[in-house]
C-alpha cells in the first residue's frame, strides 16, 4: 500500500572484491551516501542515466549503504536456482593465528604465522582428515595462510568436494594431510 520511493546518492567509494562475515564472495561492490531506510534494501539502484548498477543493501556492514554488483547478483541467482541455496565450502573447525617462533620458522620454510586448530567438530571433513586440536594449520592448497579469513576465502563453491593438501605443525613437526572439502550446513 505504499507509493514508490526513490533517494539520490553518491558513490563514495568503489571497493574491490571482498568477503563477507559468513564468507560469501562480493564481487567489487559501491560504497554510496544513500541514507537507507529500514525495507529499502533489495532496491534497484540506477546510474544518472538510468542503467542498472546493481541492488542496495544494508544488511552486510552496519551503517554502510552497499551496492551489491550485477556479477554477485548473477552468481548467487545461479547458485539458487541449481541448488536451492548458496553453497559454501565447510572443514568444521575454528582456528585462531599465532605466531611461530624462530625454531618453528626454520622447521616450516620460513612460515611466520599459523592458523591454530581450537575446535574440530565431530564428523567434520576435518576430523575424517585427522586434523587434531591443537595443529596449527600451515597452507591450504600450496597456498599459506595469514588469518582464519584467508582460509575461509579458499572455501569456495568450487571446492566442495575437492581433495586439498593441508600443511601443518603438530607437536613441533610438519605434517601433510588431505581434507575433503564438504558443505557448510550439511553433514554426510
Amino acid at each position: 500500500g505504499r507509493a514508490p520511493r526513490a533517494a539520490v546518492g553518491i558513490v563514495a567509494r568503489a571497493a574491490d572484491e571482498w568477503r563477507a562475515p559468513p564468507g560469501g564472495k562480493i564481487d567489487r561492490y559501491l560504497e554510496t551516501t544513500l541514507d537507507l531506510h529500514r525495507g529499502l534494501s533489495g532496491a534497484l539502484v540506477l546510474s544518472a542515466a538510468g542503467a542498472p548498477v546493481g541492488l542496495a543493501t544494508t544488511g552486510l556492514l552496519r551503517g554502510t549503504a552497499m551496492i551489491l554488483p550485477a556479477a554477485t547478483l548473477r552468481r548467487v541467482v545461479k547458485a539458487l536456482l541449481a541448488h536451492g541455496e548458496v553453497r559454501r565450502g565447510y572443514l568444521g573447525l575454528a582456528t585462531i593465528p599465532v605466531p611461530l617462533d624462530a625454531a618453528l620458522r626454520g622447521r616450516t620454510g620460513g612460515e611466520e604465522v599459523a592458523l591454530l586448530v581450537t575446535k574440530v567438530e565431530p564428523g567434520s571433513p576435518a576430523e575424517r582428515a585427522g586434523i587434531v586440536l591443537g595443529d596449527a594449520i600451515l597452507s591450504f592448497g600450496g597456498e599459506t595462510l595469514q588469518d582464519p579469513g584467508a582460509l575461509l576465502a579458499f572455501l569456495s563453491e568450487e571446492r566442495i568436494g575437492d581433495s586439498v593438501a593441508l600443511r601443518l605443525l603438530r607437536g613441533g613437526e610438519v605434517r601433510d594431510l588431505t581434507v575433503t572439502v564438504g558443505t557448510r550446513g550439511r553433514r554426510p
